[in-house]
Formats: structure tokens, sequence, C-alpha cells
């Protein structure tokens, strides 16, 4: 056993964990502990985030993504290295499970309740409970370690941010459902602002304006998004928006 695996899961005095801590990975990277700032140098950020995002992994997958570019055993001493580092900075932060480390279960994290709202939004498609309406609050907090790119991070991120984009989308379908009419305006707003091409963004703020009765609304929204579409990527929006608010009697569409 390397001299720095002993040290891999130190528990505080009394042996209950860390203390109260909260992982942030959505629009900045801060780590807090009992209200306090822990910092920490950019190599442990990438390697508590690394953990965040993927759960328990294994050492040489770990070590693989972190440090490619020298020989395995230079990248494995280098985990070992850091996990012994971060264990100092708040003692029994990352366990070891065998050849697996994880993260203690006890340090929220932010980017986590996060999709764990949007896969239960999506899968269970709920019409009218309490932690929906609970729930939305953890899609305000927008992108995944902005200015971070690493080719792991870079996968991570889009793929929370489609998930993100999903349940904006549906909670405000069922936000307008049920005539909350002002978050789910503030939430189609999001989507949109977050992908102004995204055509089933447009259509949830244009159902919210629609359902408000603000129907001059609606149909500025459809404009400005084919005009957008069109001088980006010169393509006109599906009939399935043109359906959503019909054009005024006598327009001509784009040639």
């Amino acid at each position: 056993m390397h001299p720095h695996d002993r040290s891999m899961c130190p528990r505080p005095a009394g042996g209950r964990g860390i203390p109260e801590a909260r992982l942030h990975l959505l629009d900045a990277f801060a780590l807090q502990a009992a209200g306090t700032t822990v910092e920490m140098p950019e190599g442990l950020q990438r390697l508590l985030a690394f953990l965040a995002q993927h759960g328990p992994s294994p050492r040489a997958v770990v070590a693989g993504t972190l440090w490619p570019e020298v020989p395995e055993s230079h990248a494995l001493a280098s985990l070992r290295t850091g996990v012994w580092r971060l264990n100092k900075v708040m003692p029994g932060l990352v366990c070891a499970d065998g050849f697996q480390l994880r993260l203690d279960p006890q340090l929220s994290i932010d980017s986590q309740e996060q999709e764990a709202f949007a896969i239960r939004l999506l899968r269970q498609h709920p019409d009218d409970e309490l932690w929906v309406r609970e729930g939305v609050s953890t899609l305000w907090r927008r992108e995944l370690l902005p200015g971070w790119y690493d080719d792991w991070i870079i996968f991570e991120r889009e793929r929370l941010c489609q998930l993100r984009l999903h349940a904006l989308e549906h909670t405000t379908r069922l936000l307008v459902r049920q005539r909350e009419l002002d978050t789910a305006l503030q939430l189609a707003l999001e989507a949109v602002r977050t992908e102004p091409l995204r055509e089933t963004a447009t259509a949830v703020l244009i159902s919210v304006y629609l359902a408000e009765g603000n129907v001059v609304d609606a149909i500025h929204q459809r404009d400005v998004f084919t005009d957008h579409l069109w001088r980006e990527l010169g393509l006109e929006p599906s009939p399935r928006l043109a359906r959503l608010v019909p054009r005024p009697r006598g327009s001509v569409m784009r040639a």
C-alpha cells in the first residue's frame, strides 16, 4: 500500500464524516464548508470536479483522464498525491473503495442536484407535485465550470446543458397548465437566452405569451426567431412553430 493510501478516508474527530460542505460547479468552482470558502489550487479543483461529475471511479480512469500525457505509473502517483492533499484540506472528502475513489456522500453538489431534478422530472412527467415547484430553483444556475476546456468537462457541460434545457421547457409547460405564468415566463426566457436558435425553447416562450393573452409579444418572438435563424443558418422555422402563431393576413413568406 502506498503511504498516502493510509489516509485515503481520514475522519474528523467523532467519526461523523466531513463538516457541512457544498461544492459549486455551476457558474464557477467553489467549495464551501461551514459557510467559508475553501481555497485550493487548480489541479485539486479538477480532481474534485471529476469525482463530483462521474461519481465513484476507478483510480486508473481518473489518473488517465486527468494526467493523459504521462506514463500510467506517474499519473497514478500524481493521483495519490492529489487525493492526499484534498484530504489534508478537508479530512474524509475523498475515500477509497477498493480500486475506486469516491467523494463523501455528505458533500452536496449543485450540478448533481440539477441533474437529479431534471432526470426525475423528465422520466416521471409529474403534473402537480410540490417538489416540482421547489426543484425549479436548481435550474437557475447555468453553465458547468465555464472557462474549463478539458475534453471530459466539455462533454459533461453539453450533457448537463441539454438536460437543463429539456427541464426548463418541460417545467414551463407544466406551469402554463397550472396558470403559474410569472414563473413559466422566467423559465422560458432563460431557455431562449441559453439557446437562442433552439426552436422548442422559442415555442414554449410563445406558449407563455399566448397563455397571458399577449399575442403581439408572441408574434414578435416568432419573428425575432425567424430572422435570427435565417441570418445564422439560412433556414426557416418548422411548420409546427408557424402554426403556433399564424401569420397576419397579407404577409409574405421569405423566398
